[in-house]
C-alpha cells in the first residue's frame, strides 16, 4: 500500500516527483527497498484456473443451448410444463374485441385454489383475455414447483390423476409470467381485471369470478366487445 501511494505521487510530472534534493534519506531508502522487494513479488498461481475456464465454457454451451433458449421462452407459457396439455396459439382471434382493445386478469397463487380454479374454467378458449401472473410459484429456479401448480388448477378435475396411457383432460388457459404489467398498472390486489383501449383505462379488484369482474367493468367502458365476452363465458 505505501509503495503504491508513493509512486502514485510522482505521476503527475516532475514538480511532484521525489528528488535527492526534497525527499528525505530515509524515505528515500525505503522507496528504494520497496521498489527492489516489488521485482522479485511472484503472484501465486490460480490453482483453479483451469477448472474455472471449463466450468465458464460449460455453462456458456449450456445458455446457448438449443434447449435451454426454448426453456426460457417457456418463462411466459408453461404449457410444455404440464402433461397432457395443448400448444396455446400466440395469435388471438379479433372477432370480440376490437384492435385497440386489451384486457387483462391479474392472479396470483395466494388467491385460493378453488377461486384459481374457477378462472381457469372461464378463461378456458377465452384468448382475447390474457391471464398475468408476477413471477414463477416457487422462484425462477423451481421449475418442478411452478410446473406442479400449473397442472393443478389447469384440471377440470382435480381429483383426476395421470397416467401412463391416459392423461387428464385440462383446461386451455396460457398464463403470461410479466411483472412489468404489474407494475404499469399498479396492481396491489388479486384478481385485478384492467380493460385497455386507446388512453381509456379502467381497472376493477375482487375475487367474485370472471363475468362479474368483466360486468363492473363494462359500466364504464361499455364495449361492445365486453358484452360480447360476457355472453361468451356466460354461456359456456
Amino acid at each position: 500500500m505505501l509503495v503504491g501511494l508513493l509512486f502514485g505521487s510522482s505521476v503527475h510530472g516532475t514538480e511532484n516527483s521525489c528528488t535527492s534534493s526534497s525527499v528525505p534519506e530515509a524515505t528515500r531508502a525505503l522507496v528504494e527497498e520497496a521498489g527492489e522487494l516489488a521485482k522479485t513479488m511472484v503472484i501465486p498461481e490460480n490453482k483453479h484456473w483451469e477448472e474455472g475456464k471449463k466450468r465458464a465454457a460449460e455453462s456458456n454451451a449450456v445458455y446457448r443451448s438449443k434447449k435451454f433458449q426454448e426453456k426460457v421462452k417457456g418463462y411466459e407459457n408453461y404449457e410444455g410444463l404440464v402433461p397432457g396439455s395443448k400448444k396455446i396459439m400466440e395469435t388471438k382471434p379479433k372477432d370480440i374485441l376490437t384492435n385497440s382493445e386489451k384486457i387483462y386478469l391479474f392472479l396470483s397463487s395466494s388467491i385460493p385454489e378453488a377461486s384459481l380454479r374457477g378462472y381457469m374454467a372461464s378463461l378456458d378458449g377465452v384468448t382475447e383475455i390474457v391471464a398475468v401472473m408476477q413471477g414463477m410459484v416457487g422462484g425462477m429456479q423451481d421449475h418442478e414447483k411452478m410446473a406442479d401448480w400449473y397442472n393443478k388448477v389447469l384440471k377440470n378435475d382435480p381429483a383426476c390423476q395421470d397416467r401412463l396411457n391416459e392423461q387428464c383432460t385440462r383446461y386451455q388457459v396460457e398464463i403470461k409470467i410479466n411483472p412489468t404489467l404489474f407494475d404499469r398498472y399498479s396492481i396491489s390486489e388479486v384478481p385485478a381485471l384492467v380493460y385497455i383501449q386507446g388512453d381509456e383505462i379502467v381497472q376493477i379488484q375482487g375475487d367474485v369470478g370472471l363475468v362479474t369482474l368483466l360486468e363492473k367493468v363494462n359500466q364504464e367502458a361499455k364495449s361492445p366487445g365486453v358484452n360480447g365476452l360476457i355472453a361468451k363465458i356466460g354461456g359456456k
